[in-house]
């Protein structure tokens, strides 16, 4: 398994390696290869102690601000909705072929 690492050198002639994917994951070192062997340590021992589980989180709502949730659903029980759509679908059909093919 890979993954990135962002290596940092400080002013006092010392480096530190983090893992982009856990960012709270640091390590330090006299030079860039040791903090990135300390990192490497590190997050190899958090391997071994952890494990990754999926939840489910409930779905955030939408503001009542906001227009189109307020017209989401207008034409839920409208009768004559199946009409519409057939007319529209004519009116394409019509238009597509009365453009020149390209």
């Amino acid at each position: 398994m890979t993954t990135a690492v962002l290596v940092t050198r400080h002013a006092d002639n010392q480096y530190s390696a983090r893992a982009l994917a856990l960012a709270d994951v640091i390590a330090s070192g006299t030079s860039e290869a040791e903090a990135i062997a300390a990192l490497r340590n590190a997050l190899a021992d958090l391997q071994t102690r952890s494990h990754i589980v999926q939840v489910d989180l409930p779905v955030p709502v939408a503001p009542a601000d906001d227009p189109w949730v307020q017209a989401a659903g207008i034409w839920a029980h409208d009768p004559s909705w199946e009409q519409f759509q057939q007319a529209l679908a004519a009116q394409r059909a019509a238009v597509d072929a009365e453009s020149p093919a390209s």
